[in-house]
Parts: structure tokens; sequence; C-alpha cells
């Protein structure tokens, strides 16, 4: 079984369920994912241009994304 699959899965479908945007913590709380798996699976979704990120923290980590349509 691939967790991190499924934690993406998971985190797509909670994206997609709020097509205005929703924010890191969020997700986080909210989508069933690792918690600890979010940022990263954010970074690659952001790569392959499957999300926007429409806000970023000071260093530069995802505050709030949304999908691409």
């Amino acid at each position: 079984m691939n967790y991190k699959e499924l934690d993406t899965q998971k985190i797509k479908d909670y994206i997609q369920a709020h097509p205005d945007g929703v924010e890191v913590e969020d997700i986080i709380a909210h989508s069933g994912a690792e918690k600890l798996r979010v940022y990263p699976a954010l970074f690659e979704l952001e790569q392959e241009g499957w999300l926007t990120v429409t806000e970023r923290e000071e260093l530069g980590s995802a505050k709030r994304v949304r999908f691409r349509y």
C-alpha cells in the first residue's frame, strides 16, 4: 500500500472540494492526510501544475492554495 499516494489523493480531493481556495492549515486539519506529508505533496502538486499557491508564508511555504482549472 502506497501511503504517499493515498495521502496525495486525500489532499487533492479536499482542495477540489473548495474551489475558491483553502488554507494549508485546513488541509492539515481536515483532509485526513498525514500532516507530515502535506507540504511535500503540495510542493509536488505545484511543480506538476495541478495547483496554484495563492498565498505564501514569510519563508516561501504555501499558506493558501487552489486547484488550477
